[in-house]
This record gives C-alpha cells, sequence and structure tokens, in this order.
C-alpha cells in the first residue's frame, strides 16, 4: 500500500472542480470509476458537492497556498480490499493528515493493476474557514501506510527511500514510461569503467568512448550526449561529483579535442525499452516511426487550422470595417452616429470570440486522433487490435502478484495462449474490451461487471452476470483446458460448479491448494532434504505456505552464506523465542521466530495476532502458547512481553 501527496504545478491543475472532473471521469471505460464518496459536505453528488467546496474556500482570502489537496491510495496488485476497508482506510489516512472534519471527494480507480483511489480534499477547513498544510506528510504517510497494512491484511510495501533527487526520477520515468533513461544508461553500462578511471584523460577517453562528454557547469560537473542531453554527475555516483573527483585526480581539467587522436565512440545512448529483446526492438521502430508521422500530422493540421482562423479573422475584420465606412457616410445625429459605432465594434468583438472558440473546439477534434501517446499505452491499443506481440511486451514486465479474487486459473494450452494474446474469432464472446493495462491485463467488459485477461488467470468481477460468467468458463476452458483452479469466496466456486453441469462442460477443478500439491518441484528444490520439500496429500493450506517458504529460503541458503537454517515451528517444543519478524507467502501470514539454536521457526500465523506482535521490536524475547487443537493449523499463538 503506497498514500502519497501529489502536487499540483500550476493554479488551473489546482482547481478543485478540474480535479474532481478528472478523478470521476469514466474515459469511456465501463469498468474505470468505482465508488465515488462524498464526506463532510450537505450534498451527496459529487457535482453538486464541488459548488459548495469552491464557495468555502472563497471565503478564505489570505491564503496564497494551494488550497486543494491531492492524496492518491494505491495498493498492491495482489490486494483486494472490500468497500468497508477502502472507506475505513481512507478516514483513517485524512484523520492522521489532519483532515478528518475537511470536506473531500474520493474516487476508486479500477482500470489499472494497481487498485487505487483518488482523493481531492479541501484544505480550507469548512467552519474555522482556515488552511492546513500538513507538515511532513510524506513521513507521517509512510508509517501510517505499515500500520495499515497490518491491521487490514495487505500486502506489505517497502516504504523506504531507494534513491532521491535525480535518480528516483530516472527510476520514476523508467517505470511509468518503460523506457531507458539516460542516468539509469550511465550507470548500467558505463559506471565500472568511470570509476576506475585513475586520470582526466582515462576519464574523457571513457566517457567518449560512450558518446559522452564531461564539462563544468554552474559550481559543478555535468554529463551530457550526442543529442545534448544532460545529467549531473554527482546523480551518477556521490563519487563522480566535482569535489570528490578534485580530490581523487586533482583539479579538473576540461577535456580537449585533438584531431589526430580523435575517440570514437564505441556505443552511445539510445531511446530503448528498458525490458527489451529482438521483437521490442522491432516492435519500438515501429512506435517510434509512427510518432514521427503523428508528429509531422500535427504540424500540418496546426498550419491548415491557423490559416483557417485567420481568414475568417480577417474577414471578419474586413466586414467590420465596411459597417464602419457605411456609417460615416450617413447623414444622422452625432450621438446615433456613436452608438451605430459601438454596436458595431461589439458585433466584432463576440465574432472573434465565437471565431476563436470554434477554432479551439475544431482543434482539439482534428488533433486527438494524432496526438502522441506513451510507449505503453501505444501497447495497449496495439494489443486491443489483436497485436500479439505488443500484449506479450506488455506481459513482459515485471510479474505482480496474484490478486485476491474470484478467479479461473490454470496451464495454459497451446503455443498461441502462451504468448498470452487474444482471439478475435469469439474468444471475447458477448463482453466488448475495455482496456489492456500497462501490464498486459485485458479487460472485457459486461455493463459494470468485467473479466480480467492476465494470461494465466482469469479474474472475474463481484456480481458478473449469469451470461459473462459463461462466457468466462468457456474462454477458461479454451485457455487452460479441462483442469482449472478456483479461487475465491464459496458463492462463487458453488455458483461456477452450478454453471458447468448446466453447460454440461468436462472441467475438473480444484482448488488452489490442489494445484499448488500436484505442481511439479523444480530440479534446485529436488535436492533438499525430502522432509522439507515434499508436500503431503493431507497438508493444511497454512503449513503448506510455511513449507513452500522454508523451501525457498533453504535453497537460497545453499547459494548464499549467512541465512540461517528455516525449520516449521513447533510451539510444544520451542517455548522462548526471539521475535525475527513475519512473512506473508500466498495469502499466508508467517510469523518468523529465533530459536536457541539459531534457526527460524516459520508459523503459520493470522492478522490479529502479527498486528500485536508488530510492536515488538526484532530480537526481543517472545513465549508462544498453544491454546486448543494438537495441530499446527489450528494453533492460535499468544504473545507475552
Amino acid at each position: 500500500m503506497i498514500a502519497k501527496h501529489i502536487p499540483m504545478k500550476s493554479m488551473r491543475r489546482s482547481s478543485f472542480s478540474e480535479l474532481v472532473a478528472y478523478i470521476t471521469h469514466a474515459k469511456d471505460k465501463a469498468v474505470r470509476i468505482g465508488a465515488v464518496r462524498v464526506t463532510n459536505c450537505h450534498q451527496d453528488n459529487a457535482l453538486d458537492a464541488v459548488h459548495e467546496i469552491l464557495a468555502t474556500q472563497l471565503q478564505n482570502r489570505r491564503a496564497c497556498s494551494d488550497k486543494t489537496y491531492h492524496l492518491l491510495i494505491s495498493f498492491d496488485a495482489g490486494d483486494r480490499p472490500s468497500a468497508d476497508t477502502l472507506q475505513s482506510i481512507e478516514d483513517e489516512v485524512c484523520a492522521s493528515l489532519g483532515f478528518n472534519d475537511h470536506q473531500r471527494i474520493s474516487a476508486v480507480h479500477t482500470d489499472t493493476d494497481n487498485l487505487h483511489m483518488h482523493v481531492a480534499i479541501n484544505k480550507i477547513h469548512p467552519h474555522k474557514r482556515t488552511i492546513h498544510n500538513p507538515y511532513c506528510d510524506y513521513k507521517a504517510l509512510g508509517a501510517l501506510c505499515q500500520r495499515l497494512e497490518v491491521a487490514h491484511g495487505l500486502i506489505h510495501t517497502n516504504h523506504e527511500t531507494i534513491a532521491r533527487g535525480a535518480r528516483s526520477r530516472a527510476l520514476d520515468m523508467e517505470h511509468a514510461a518503460g523506457v531507458e533513461s539516460l542516468l539509469g544508461w550511465i550507470r548500467r553500462e558505463c559506471l565500472s569503467e568511470l570509476r576506475q578511471a585513475s586520470s582526466w584523460a582515462a576519464l574523457h577517453q571513457a566517457l567518449n568512448q560512450n558518446g559522452l562528454a564531461l564539462r563544468e557547469q554552474g559550481n559543478g560537473l555535468i554529463v551530457s550526449d550526442q543529442e545534448g542531453r544532460m545529467v549531473k554527475a554527482s546523480s551518477i555516483a556521490r563519487e563522480l561529483s566535482k569535489a570528490q573527483l578534485e580530490k581523487r585526480l586533482g583539479p579538473f581539467v576540461p577535456f580537449l579535442p585533438d584531431n589526430d587522436r580523435q575517440v570514437q565512440a564505441v556505443r552511445s545512448y539510445q531511446v530503448r525499452p528498458v525490458a527489451r529483446n529482438s521483437r521490442t526492438d522491432e516492435l519500438y521502430r515501429r512506435y517510434q516511426a509512427e510518432q514521427a508521422q503523428r508528429c509531422q500530422a500535427r504540424t500540418r493540421i496546426r498550419r491548415q487550422l491557423h490559416l483557417q482562423n485567420q481568414n475568417l479573422l480577417n474577414d471578419a475584420r474586413g466586414l467590420a470595417r465596411m459597417k464602419r465606412g457605411l456609417i460615416k457616410q450617413l447623414d444622422c445625429d452625432r450621438l446615433i452616429r456613436r452608438v451605430l459605432y459601438h454596436q458595431a465594434s461589439a458585433g466584432l468583438g463576440a465574432r472573434l470570440q465565437t471565431i476563436q472558440e470554434e477554432h479551439q473546439v475544431r482543434r482539439a477534434e482534428s488533433l486527438a486522433p494524432v496526438k502522441a501517446v506513451s510507449w505503453f499505452d501505444w501497447l495497449g491499443q496495439r494489443a486491443v487490435l489483436n497485436d500479439k506481440e505488443a500484449l506479450a511486451a506488455l506481459r513482459q514486465r515485471k510479474s505482480r502478484a496474484a490478486r485476491r479474487a474470484n478467479s479461473l486459473m490454470g496451464v495454459r494450452q497451446g503455443r498461441a495462449e502462451q504468448g498470452g494474446a487474444h482471439d478475435r474469432d469469439g474468444l471475447s464472446g458477448g463482453l466488448r474490451i475495455d482496456g489492456v493495462t500497462r501490464q498486459g491485463t485485458i479487460i472485457h467488459a459486461d455493463g459494470k461487471s468485467a473479466i480480467r485477461d492476465s494470461g494465466h488467470c482469469l479474474e472475474v468481477s463481484d456480481g458478473i452476470r449469469q451470461d459473462g460468467l459463461e462466457i468466462a468458463l468457456h474462454l477458461a476452458v479454451r485457455r487452460f483446458g479441462p483442469r482449472i483452479t478456483l479461487t475465491g469466496d464459496a458463492d462463487f466456486r458453488e455458483r461456477v460448479l452450478r454453471t458447468s453441469e448446466a453447460l454440461n462442460l468436462s472441467i475438473t477443478f480444484t482448488s488452489e491448494a490442489q494445484q499448488q500439491i500436484h505442481r511439479p518441484v523444480p530440479d534446485e528444490l529436488q535436492r533438499i532434504k525430502p522432509q522439507r520439500v515434499m508436500l503431503p496429500d493431507a497438508i493444511s493450506p497454512d503449513e503448506e505456505a510455511a513449507r513452500r517458504y522454508i523451501a525457498e529460503r533453504e535453497m537460497k541458503r545453499q547459494q548464499i552464506a549467512g541465512i540461517p537454517r528455516h525449520v516449521l515451528g513447533d510451539v510444544e517444543r520451542q517455548g522462548q523465542l526471539r521475535y525475527a519478524g513475519w512473512r506473508r507467502v500466498d495469502g499466508q501470514l508467517l510469523l518468523l521466530a529465533k530459536t536457541r539454536a539459531d534457526e527460524i521457526a516459520v508459523m503459520p500465523a493470522d492478522a490479529a495476532m502479527i498486528a500485536r506482535i508488530s510492536r515488538v521490536k526484532l530480537g526481543e524475547t517472545i513465549r508462544l502458547e498453544e491454546r486448543g487443537g494438537d495441530q499446527l493449523r489450528e494453533v492460535k499463538l499468544g504473545v507475552k512481553l
């Protein structure tokens, strides 16, 4: 779970009405907007509440800062919180920021792989009329998210800062746009050579071989490529800052080109996808060629519309001059002539304004088909048009956790399905394609219901209609074959079983735990002790998750020194332990505790127990007590400090 404040960089974007219009706009998608909630307003409708909030903001004319706070709350791809959980999280986050009594409008967005919620908050208090600006909100939000993850059983997300400044922005760009940044390319391809340079000449030579140049700017150094892109040298690595380099190599010596010994660039930075192969490179060349054509088309359209607009303006001004000439020739009173001149001038102004407004409408309509699109958005558009390579390029991104939802899973059958592409000849049935996410999930919409196809799983939304469920079953059979794994609540599983019997489908349904039992064991895991890897038929799902985590740690222990031995925890013989943290595996919470033999005991736990023990520091002594039942899955863990 991640909560962050999105600052507005212009007064236009800080408009509360425009922010609400953005977060409540469906964008021609059936499943983009989930629940819309209005809090601390007299109006229940979001559009009506906007006028009430704007009236409240107008009552404070002294505040010069932004009066609107845009809060984004995003969840892991594996999380699927309920509506009550979302409301509770929104209330707790807003209360922690000091906005408990402030007016706000929130909207849940469901058109991406990560469920997220936008909250538009009025920073002006509705009764005090004072503005509230949270102090160091990023620190408060990070600590609050950690607590809410435990309290609501959400997947843990790292809230520590990985990089700062330009490095952080470069990482954000690579993740959001999917293309390699200059800073990221230098760090991955050239940093080792730059660190090994023993003189300024060697450093300049290493940079020139990679198509880069180093020069002074201001009080520091910058590195630029052949196209003029620049990054700060200190952003690449701290030891490449001007102070550190002069400390190691002496005073800065600029590069002096020598025509007799010109260094030829061996390689250079090219804007390419981060995750690439031969097929992705070809797709990106097609993307760049199409973007170049769109740019030329936009230039041509703008020029044509500009000429058309100028002709209309000149015609209007010429007509106005003609009117003034006729008025001048009239034999009338001076006062009447002035009134006629005023009417002609007002008519000209109104006509010019109408022409400009019509020009803006024509410009927006003409430029919409040729507007620039990002790499991921272009892949999504191609995937909707049944481009299998584009869909495969989206799905080769970092794998995401399985969503805890009603879904049909199995092993993909056939070469065509391994690419994750969809067919046009009936695979979508009566459902239309509502969109493709940036991780390659195809969303088939049926009213407010949806089927999310991620390639290895078909996720069915809550309350899907019967015809949509039948289409999902047929799609699952064609995708995964006759053996399908069901995940979700009991009502959904029972409904699927009844539907498959009514359709006379020869399907073998298994639970998620059974699928894990029958899954082939990798060769690396077979070399581990049998009692730690092979799963018995009568194993419980909780213990199975613990054994899978133990097997994974044991495999890493054989390759990495320093990892302690992990064993399945036994409350009866463990006694006092030292707290070593907790993990989540396949949706099951696991408690880690260090024994007297310096082994890590892995024991299943529930969310309430993890919430209680999370206040304990790592290494502190805890005691576990068995309360009823003789099997591990029935053991309730209690903590005594």
